[in-house]
């Protein structure tokens, strides 16, 4: 009887310390990603000044939006997931300087601490190219 009491208590204890720590998405989490970001998307060594509008949802769910807008247009939607402290990301854009073409931006990108910036390296696949990238955004 002392035996399954002490299991029980094991249990109770170990549940109590998971529950207390946020996960992602959750309030407190520290690699959460919501906000204003400003910085820059590098497509084969050319930058590109960029923004992203993002939110954490519960689960660690990410939505937003992705522009740019010189040298040329790009609106794009961006879903992804927080997992630790990384942002696995992908953006849908329609290409305004190519009617009719869209695009699709996909990464693994590092969250620093305290969600303040997002980098990481990404694939691009605009209309028939694969371009490698990267993305540097700070809030």
């Amino acid at each position: 009887m002392q035996v399954k009491g002490m299991l029980w208590l094991t249990a109770t204890l170990l549940c109590a310390a998971c529950a207390s720590a946020p996960g992602p998405g959750a309030p407190g989490y520290a690699y959460n990603v919501s906000g204003p970001y400003t910085g820059r998307l590098m497509v084969e060594g050319q930058p590109f000044d960029a923004t992203l509008e993002l939110r954490t949802a519960r689960g660690g769910r990410v939505s937003g939006t992705f522009r740019v807008r010189a040298p040329l247009e790009i609106d794009g939607r961006v879903d992804g997931v927080v997992i630790d402290d990384l942002l696995r990301v992908t953006i849908t854009y329609r290409n305004n300087a190519r009617v009719g073409c869209s695009g699709r931006i996909e990464g693994i990108l590092t969250i620093d601490e305290g969600g303040g910036i997002v980098t990481g390296p990404v694939t691009i696949s605009d209309c028939e190219d694969l371009l490698p990238g990267s993305m540097s955004f700070r809030r």
